[in-house]
């Protein structure tokens, strides 16, 4: 029961870590971003919109139906590697990401292994 608790307050507290880091994603003044927005595809920005869907589902969902907020914890933490690869491999943008926004993204990518591995937990209990 204490361990149920506890997995679940991470999972919650990574979805917030995950949202505040990708406030830092937006484009300058807010966030880190430099390169042009203009070459990204409406395809990228739906996919962008469909994570923060699930991640603030998830948050939602996670106390009242804790295997469904989980399911969808464990979705967003691979959407948002997905996102993560699918820039560093150049196919929402053609331009290199700066040092400091890839950083950034891997810090992402990281916290989105810890939400897996929270999400299956809760899960499993």
């Amino acid at each position: 029961m204490i361990m149920d608790k506890f997995s679940r307050r991470v999972v919650v507290l990574t979805i917030l870590i995950i949202l505040a880091l990708t406030i830092l994603e937006f484009p300058a003044p807010i966030g880190f971003e430099t390169r042009p927005q203009t070459d990204v595809s409406l395809f990228w920005l739906a996919f962008f919109i469909i994570i923060l869907v699930v991640e603030i589902t998830s948050i939602s969902l996670i106390y009242k139906r804790s295997k469904i907020g989980a399911l969808f914890g464990i979705l967003a933490g691979i959407f948002n590697i997905l996102q993560v690869l699918a820039d560093q491999f150049h196919l929402m943008q053609p331009e290199v990401a700066p040092l400091s926004y890839s950083m950034l993204e891997y810090f992402v990518a990281l916290v989105s292994f810890v939400l897996i591995y929270f999400s299956l937990k809760v899960l499993r209990e």
